[in-house]
């Protein structure tokens, strides 16, 4: 499994996978977002098997005085019969925060492909849950 964020080049086939989460969402307001949030306040990430995008992670990294740095998992969604790779994908994500030294990583709204076995380590947390990185 190979994990990075999109290219622009990839972003195509990141938004496919996307809409089927996010149905309403068009081409113009996905390209739009991307365009006024990537890289300060939206990345997305993918998930590749065999050269193919599995699994699509559009994440946020913020600051607050409640959690301090912190990376939230906005999107989540898997193509159907590739969510036994959402603990890999959660793993990475956990890493890639490490990275970018965040304290915590919050994952919430809506996901597809995403199970509550798969957040080995997380806790319930408002809307989400979250897990405190060390």
């Amino acid at each position: 499994m190979q994990f990075r964020e999109l290219s622009a080049s990839e972003l195509v086939e990141g938004f496919a996978l996307l809409t089927t989460l996010r149905t309403e969402l068009t081409s113009e307001a996905f390209d739009a977002f991307i365009t006024s949030q990537y890289p300060k306040d939206y990345r997305p990430i993918g998930a590749y098997q065999r050269g193919e995008l599995q699994i699509y992670a559009g994440v946020s990294i913020r600051e607050n005085l409640e959690l301090g740095r912190h990376l939230i998992v906005d999107d989540f969604v898997t193509y159907n019969g590739c969510e036994h790779l959402s603990n890999e994908m959660i793993d990475y994500l956990c890493d890639y925060a490490k990275m970018h030294k965040c304290q915590s990583v919050l994952v919430w709204g809506k996901q597809r492909g995403l199970s509550f076995t798969d957040l080995n380590g997380f806790r319930p947390k408002r809307d989400g849950f979250i897990k405190l990185l060390s």
